[in-house]
Order: C-alpha cells, then sequence, then structure tokens
C-alpha cells in the first residue's frame, strides 16, 4: 500500500508533533519511576516558580486524579491549555506558508492570563 504524501509543512508539523509526543511519553515513564527534571528556579531561590508542580500535575492527571492534579499546581490546567493554544496558532500559521511563530490574536488575553502567571508566582510563596 502507497503511504500518502504530504506538502512538506504538513509533514513537519507531524514530525515535531510526533518528537513532542515521544518526549512527553519518555519524560512521563521517568517521573513515574521517580525520576524528574528539578525546577532550576526553585534551587537558585528557593521559591516556587508558577510552573512548579506542573509535572506531578500532569502524572496525576494521567491517572485521571484531578484533585491532585490540582493541588499540585492549580494553574496548571490554564498553562497547558495556553500553550496548546499558542502552539496550534504557531502551527496554523506556518501551514499557511508563514513562519513558524506566534502572532496574538486576542493580546488583551496573553496579557491577563500572563499577569495570572505572575501574580499566582508571586502569591504562592506568600502563602
Amino acid at each position: 500500500m502507497k503511504m500518502p504524501t504530504f506538502p512538506h509543512r504538513q509533514r513537519n508539523i507531524l514530525l515535531l508533533c510526533a518528537g513532542i509526543l515521544a518526549a512527553a511519553t519518555a519524560y512521563c515513564i521517568a517521573a513515574y519511576n521517580g525520576f524528574g527534571i528539578p525546577c532550576l528556579f526553585h534551587q537558585i531561590t528557593g521559591l516556587l516558580c508558577p510552573g512548579c508542580g506542573n509535572s506531578r500535575a500532569a502524572l496525576a492527571l494521567l491517572r485521571l486524579d484531578i484533585g491532585t492534579a490540582l493541588s499540585c499546581n492549580p494553574l496548571f490546567p490554564l498553562e497547558f491549555f495556553y500553550i496548546l493554544w499558542v502552539y496550534g496558532h504557531c502551527c496554523k500559521a506556518y501551514l499557511k506558508g508563514k513562519r513558524f511563530s506566534y502572532t496574538p490574536t486576542h493580546p488583551i488575553m496573553d496579557i491577563l492570563i500572563l499577569a495570572a502567571i505572575v501574580i499566582w508566582g508571586i502569591v504562592r510563596n506568600l502563602i
């Protein structure tokens, strides 16, 4: 059976998605077995960054343990879906023949999400 041919840009995005999926799978397996990537910000400053706990939250979601996921980092869903949103827009631009880059379609949303992340980074260290 003949493999379907994809235009150059579609193939590149599929390869990028496959690479991201493979890296995420390898990381989840390693983290599940007790290996993880330490937070460099936390090691240097002793403070929690806005993303601290995201790895544990992702692993909890893989086990469908939503309560634990939210207790690890309550902002995890917002951060995760925002990254997917930005990645989707980058892929869409790339498929239209533009550069693989993000051009904000709703700059107010980007500012509000960034502000929420910064505020969370401050608040979680005051609590």
